[in-house]
């Protein structure tokens, strides 16, 4: 073994682990600075959750009691010290409330303040496949810590194909005992039903060089626990062999483990998770939030584990500190960070806005045009006012002097807001391995990214693009990207098939048809340089096709990164920088 590959092991097995005492520190070129990671407050009162009713481990409904505890500590909480709410170790069963079937989440809480809800080691069973676990919305000071959760029935479920028939347009699948028939009413209740092929060797792995989605509700048992799944596209099918792994789920956005909304100083402590109708943690409008010692974990004998990014968040004030974390198995990507968007309705003057949802006074503001994929002016608000139904009117501080196309459509042109760009994020020491699609996808600003592992994701380790297509975004700036590992990322089809494919990759994208009248537009690079202040140092790349491909950027410094090429990856492409398109690029290969 060459000492690459032994010190590539070495940070694989211990990433997620180094620094278990969590001596945080805090980077030093951010553009606002943020607290380091709130890991305990002050309580003056412990309440032990069997007190209410939970009595772990006899198979009842425990909802009811849990949330009986929790307004009882909001309650205390709201007029006097900190609260503790403590589990006893064991098997906590929840099940959805059926006089609120509108719930996302079988709890929440909202606010509130400085409460530790402590899971002491409890293990939380989940029987509603299509709800998340826990909503907490404004609230501040609060810590949810040391559970493992898990569904039954599972939202998804796993098998081998049999039989491939590309004439009548269909598969056979024969599910693996223990794993949820397809018969079962998530599968046609969820609102996104996919399958993939994964790897036969790798758990959490896809399939080298297959399709990462075949889309399908069509089902019909041929016999117990054996399906005949129709898929339309012969394409698809044709990458499917006999003697398969797959794995078909019931995915329901915004129904993940964790949601998080207009909250201050949260913490989620060594939680595990083993699965998810949806994500892991969800969050928007956020303030100095930190997610330290999770695991997105397979449990044995499972080869998925999540249904959808492990970490998703909308634009907030302050991004994640992400710490000490292993994400595995997933069907996303790891991590997805956008900055906050607005639609304009309607111009009234150059220098007044009315726009949907609020922009406070203050607020640095971007303006794109998405068809034709340039940055049309960037503002400071210096006065708004609510003129009711979730309209409000800003003033700027200069004139916009463009006639701008308005609407509610992803064609129209867009408010993005850089101070709600998820600024003063941290990911650092945790590994991404063995899953589908992105490690990281960056539509954010001003953050870290060091000491992480990245291995066998199915596309790019690190994507840094504006999601234009998705009416997503936008261009992310500032950002470090600091030792770590990178191997055999990129090798499903989508991989093979892009132009600019790389372990890093960086662009600009406009609509390539905005006319369009399908669902996709289509995406096209632009001549606007708008992605700055990208740094990339001392790590090192395994890499598949390429190492970086640096689109559309401004002040890109590459330096004292090892670039080594895997030889088990088969590909014409060979290089390890492709640049289009750049100014102040700086590219040093020792």
């Amino acid at each position: 073994m060459n000492r690459f590959c032994a010190y590539f092991l070495l940070m694989l097995l211990t990433a997620p682990y180094v620094n278990a005492q969590y001596q945080f520190s805090l980077p030093d070129h951010f553009r606002t600075a943020r607290d380091l990671p709130l890991t305990d407050i002050p309580t003056g009162l412990d309440v032990n959750l069997i007190d209410f009713g939970a009595v772990p481990n006899d198979g009842k409904n425990d909802t009811p009691a849990i949330m009986k505890a929790l307004n009882f500590c909001k309650k205390i909480s709201q007029s006097g010290p900190g609260v503790r709410l403590l589990f006893e170790k064991g098997i906590y069963d929840l099940h959805s409330n059926p006089n609120a079937p509108k719930r996302t989440h079988i709890l929440d809480l909202a606010n509130t303040k400085n409460i530790i809800v402590d899971g002491n080691g409890a293990e939380i069973i989940v029987h509603d496949p299509l709800k998340g676990f826990f909503s907490l919305f404004k609230s501040e000071n609060i810590i949810i810590k040391n559970f493992f959760i898990d569904y039954d029935p599972l939202p998804f479920t796993q098998g081998k194909i049999t039989e491939v028939d590309k004439e009548n347009k269909f598969f056979k699948l024969k599910i693996n005992a223990g794993f949820p028939s397809l018969k079962e009413d998530m599968f046609q209740q969820a609102s996104r039903v996919w399958g993939m092929l994964m790897d036969p060797n790798i758990p959490g792995k896809l399939k080298d060089g297959a399709p990462n989605l075949f889309a399908s509700k069509d089902f019909e048992e041929v016999s117990p626990g054996h399906f005949k799944i129709k898929i339309n596209s012969l394409n698809l099918l044709s990458s499917i062999e006999v003697g398969d792994l797959y794995v078909h789920m019931a995915r329901t956005n915004g129904m993940s483990i964790f949601k998080t909304g207009n909250s201050k100083n949260i913490t989620y402590l060594n939680n595990t998770n083993y699965s998810s109708p949806a994500g892991s943690y969800n969050a928007f409008d956020m303030e100095e939030w930190n997610i330290i010692g999770a695991q997105v974990k397979l449990k044995p004998g499972r080869i998925h584990s999540a249904n959808a990014d492990c970490v998703h968040v909308n634009g907030g004030k302050f991004g994640p500190w992400i710490e000490n974390s292993l994400f595995e198995g997933y069907s996303d990507d790891a991590i997805n960070m956008k900055a906050t968007k607005r639609y304009i309705l309607e111009q009234r003057s150059s220098t007044e806005l009315i726009v949907k949802f609020q922009i406070a006074k203050g607020e640095l503001i971007k303006v794109f045009n998405p068809r034709e994929g340039k940055l049309i002016g960037q503002f400071k608000v210096i006065d708004n006012k609510y003129l009711g139904d979730n309209e409000v009117a800003i003033t700027l501080d200069k004139p916009l002097e463009e006639t701008l196309n308005t609407g509610e459509t992803k064609k129209n042109d867009f408010i993005y807001l850089d101070t709600q760009a998820n600024e003063s994020f941290v990911i650092r020491n945790n590994t991404f391995r063995n899953a589908r699609r992105y490690g990281i996808l960056l539509q954010n600003a001003y953050g870290v990214i060091e000491r992480n592992v990245f291995a066998n994701l199915s596309q790019s380790a690190i994507t840094i693009e504006n999601g234009v297509d998705w009416g997503e975004g936008f261009v992310a700036h500032d950002i470090l990207i600091n030792k770590n590992l990178f191997k055999n990322c990129g090798y499903d089809l989508a991989y093979s098939q892009q132009d600019n494919a790389a372990t890093i990759k960086m662009s600009i994208g406009k609509l390539k048809n905005p006319d369009s009248k399908e669902k996709w537009s289509g995406v096209e690079t632009v001549s606007w340089q708008g992605i700055e202040n990208i740094t990339i140092t001392n790590n090192t790349f395994s890499y598949n096709k390429r190492a970086l491909a640096v689109e559309c950027t401004i002040n890109t410094v590459v330096k004292s990164n090892q670039f080594i090429r895997n030889s088990e990856y088969p590909s014409e492409v060979d290089e390890i920088l492709m640049e289009k398109n750049n100014t102040n690029l700086v590219f040093e290969n020792p």
